[in-house]
């Protein structure tokens, strides 16, 4: 690309990314001519005083004083310019302005020169002409070095140096002047081309710079920045953090940590795609930036989760907790601004956790750590709010940790182990059971409450459920063994994750061809949120499950939304009453009625209701006159082992439906 088919680049000029090389090879070879230029004027001064010299000829002082002042006068105009060029800045240089000058300066010294071989040409004087013809011949060698970012300036300068000598030795008419006017022909061309190839290759030079460097800072932003947002990344934000950490203990000031979680992201992605997503999270990124000061730091770890860091905080902790309160509260407003994606406005909330340096540690990982479990705390208390960590909150999350471990290795150990809690008729007689979730370490049991929610947190709930599922299916299969059991039916809890899980439909299916037992002896039990939550992913599930002969129970009825639409909607086989409800039933005039209205509504949709909980004769009673037939409780039996179990079933307290 020539160099004048470029834009004029002033100072508030900017280029864009498909224009960044042609810009810095613009500037580039402006800064090589100008740098250059001080040496060439230099040979100029010099050569032209001493050819001055040489050639002095009384007969004609004139023309060469006036060849020699004009010769100085350009010189002096390109050094003026090559000096301006050095003190001015270069934000401040308009390149187009500064091309003119270097492309003018370069044709009024090819004149010159050109002048030099056509003025001071004398005829019939052979020294004159070797002398003029060895001096041009060095001034346009030199010439094509110091134009040589220019090959649009270097080859004019070249026509207007070499030609005016050459029209000289052509117009002698002798044989030996025309042979010198070819070789200065010849000369002309071969150092055009030599032009060109010095021009081709600095160009190349400094394209190849350009795209080193190109490549250097692209590799470094890959490195240190996130790709989406352009925020910092986790490599970063760590090394902003020592910086930090390096200034707060030379100087004693304090510095913060926010952890920030996008409540509910995974929503957006489910139901607008993740290209929505990635607009959310670019614009959450713009407001973040937009509410922190100069000195602080917005990062992206991955996902929806952002850190900032909150550096310079003086004061004391208390004074370093209320700066830190007011910027998470800005933040936090910010976020919750309504964004618009798709056409659609949405409102997003986030959670926020904090950690002070150097009072709660001066350690990098622990103040990620400690912000990190603040948040979770935000979350468990409500989300859309931020919490300040203290210990007893570590102390909590490496409690959950070790029990993680622990869960594991009891899955890979075959430590856990399923109790079934019989479900009886009015008379007392077995039709089923539920399988109870057990697992006994370092001498005590562990409540399901206790380990269930750590297992869905990190994901183990799917082994779990899948463990379970498989073993109530070989336990069915055992139990058909014995007399009179073939009809008995075992119920199964399903927890949310593990019901939408891709596949769980085949896991379920699979579990019963590998025991051989009908899908109509195992019953599944879900809870009302799954039937709201995940409507659609549950009613595919269900249906595809219920068209092969399972049974499915709303566990827990009554405690969560209670809608009526999803009873005549969903494949629901059965109620099963809250014990919360059930155990009230005989004191609380409010639980008799909730079960009496349950039983009522049940009995009109067709549905079988089992009341859990069932401690007393008169509880039994109670539901056993207001429609109630199946029960479950300690009234009827505790959760027992299934060797127990087995017992029970086998001393004949049988009560199977056809």
């Amino acid at each position: 690309m020539r160099l004048t088919e470029r834009p004029d680049l002033g100072p508030d000029a900017t280029a864009s990314d498909g224009d960044d090389l042609a810009t810095f090879l613009y500037r580039e070879r402006l800064e090589l001519y100008y740098r250059s230029l001080r040496a060439s004027l230099i040979a100029v001064v010099v050569n032209s005083s001493i050819l001055c010299w040489l050639l002095w000829d009384p007969a004609r002082p004139a023309t060469l004083l006036g060849w020699l002042l004009a010769t100085l006068l350009v010189t002096v105009y390109r050094g003026v310019l090559a000096y301006r060029f050095s003190r001015t800045a270069p934000a401040a240089r308009s390149a187009r302005a500064w091309y003119r000058h270097a492309i003018l300066g370069a044709l009024l010294s090819g004149l010159t020169w050109g002048a030099a071989g056509f003025l001071l040409f004398s005829p019939d004087n052979i020294y004159n002409q070797s002398l003029l013809a060895f001096v041009l011949a060095g001034m346009c060698a030199g010439g094509v070095v110091s134009l040589a970012a220019f090959i649009e300036a270097s080859v004019p300068f070249l026509v207007l140096a070499i030609v005016p000598y050459t029209l000289r030795l052509f117009l002698e008419g002798n044989l030996e002047a025309m042979q010198l006017g070819l070789m200065a022909l010849l000369y002309l061309v071969l150092m055009s081309v030599f032009a060109r190839r010095v021009n081709e290759t600095v160009v190349g030079g400094f394209r190849m710079s350009h795209l080193r460097e190109r490549a250097e800072a692209a590799a470094e932003r890959q490195a240190l920045y996130d790709d989406l947002t352009g925020l910092p990344n986790r490599r970063l934000l760590l090394d902003r953090l020592r910086q930090a950490r390096a200034r707060a203990l030379r100087h004693g000031t304090g510095a913060a940590v926010l952890f920030l979680d996008l409540d509910h992201f995974k929503r957006i992605n489910d139901s607008l795609g993740h290209s929505a997503g990635d607009e959310v999270l670019v614009e959450v990124s713009r407001r973040l930036k937009a509410e922190l000061r100069a000195e602080d730091t917005a990062c992206r770890l991955g996902g929806d989760e952002f850190v900032i860091l909150l550096t310079e905080l003086d004061g004391t902790v208390e004074r370093g907790v209320q700066t830190t309160h007011h910027i998470a509260e800005r933040i936090r407003g910010a976020v919750t601004r309504p964004v618009t994606v798709q056409g659609m406005q949405l409102h997003l909330s986030t959670s926020m956790g904090a950690s002070l340096l150097p009072s709660d540690s001066d350690d990098i990982e622990d103040l990620l750590r400690h912000a990190d479990t603040a948040m979770y705390r935000a979350k468990d208390e409500g989300r859309n709010t931020i919490r300040f960590f203290v210990r007893d909150m570590q102390e909590a999350i490496e409690a959950r940790m070790s029990l993680e471990q622990a869960l594991r290795e009891a899955l890979d150990q075959g430590e856990l182990e399923l109790y079934l809690q019989p479900q009886c008729d009015a008379r007392g007689g077995i039709f089923g059971a539920e399988a109870l979730l057990r697992w006994y370490r370092d001498g005590r049991w562990v409540p399901p409450a206790e380990f269930i929610p750590v297992a869905e947190e990190s994901g183990l709930i799917y082994r779990l459920g899948d463990w379970v599922v498989d073993e109530a299916c070989r336990l069915l299969a055992e139990f058909r063994t014995l007399p009179g059991c073939e009809t008995l039916i075992l119920a199964v809890n399903v927890s949310a994750r593990q019901f939408t899980r891709a596949g769980f439909a085949d896991t379920v299916l699979a579990a019963l061809e590998r025991h051989g037992v009908p899908a109509a002896r195992l019953e599944l039990e879900v809870t009302e949120s799954l039937l709201i939550d995940e409507l659609r992913t549950t009613l595919e599930c269900m249906e595809r499950l219920q068209g092969q002969g399972l049974r499915f129970t709303i566990d827990d009825f009554g405690t969560g939304y209670s809608s009526l639409r999803y009873l005549q909607t969903l494949a629901v086989d059965s109620l099963k009453i809250d014990q919360s409800f059930v155990r009230g039933v005989i004191d609380s005039h409010g639980d008799a009625s909730i079960v009496r209205a349950t039983l009522s509504m049940a009995q009109a949709l067709k549905l079988t209701v089992l009341a859990e909980g069932v401690e007393s004769a008169e509880i039994r009673e109670f539901l056993v006159l207001h429609g109630c037939q199946r029960f479950q409780g300690y009234f009827f039996g505790r959760p027992v082992p299934v060797p127990a179990f087995r017992e029970r079933l086998l001393s004949g307290e049988l009560s199977l439906p056809p």
